[in-house]
């Protein structure tokens, strides 16, 4: 099952928003190469593009909390951390162990259940602080 963006998730930046739109659409591509099948050249191509643009991403979302004083930007930046360190590990194993159809899975599950738990806990705050 896809995920589809809702207004809930809005954060009250247009750009945000726009971003983890974006990152909805790289979650969605991995579903749709998890039921097609992927190559392991597909994987690494993709783990590179999500790194670079969670990245970019969470530069971007950490400048506006604290151009907006928001009272959680600390805690975003930590969480970011936090995820940036899990993803460098998911990425170690697919270099180590291969792609597979169980690892496929695991970075779906993991990424979903973060991008969804994290903006519903902390991004969507930025939008009190606007």
């Amino acid at each position: 099952m896809s995920l589809q963006w809702d207004e809930k998730y809005s954060t009250g930046n247009d750009e945000v928003d726009t971003q983890h739109k974006q990152l909805f659409d790289y979650l969605n591509e991995l579903e749709d190469r998890i039921e097609k099948g992927a190559s392991q050249q597909w994987a690494e191509q993709f783990m590179a593009a999500v790194g670079l643009y969670t990245r970019t991403h969470f530069c971007f979302e950490e400048m506006c909390m604290r151009r907006a004083k928001c009272a959680v930007a600390a805690q975003n930046k930590v969480q970011h951390t936090k995820l940036l360190a899990a993803f460098v590990a998911m990425n170690n194993r697919f270099k180590q162990e291969g792609i597979s159809d169980d690892l496929l899975q695991q970075l779906k599950a993991f990424l979903t259940s973060w991008l969804v738990n994290h903006i519903m806990k902390i991004d969507i705050q930025l939008k009190d602080c606007n």
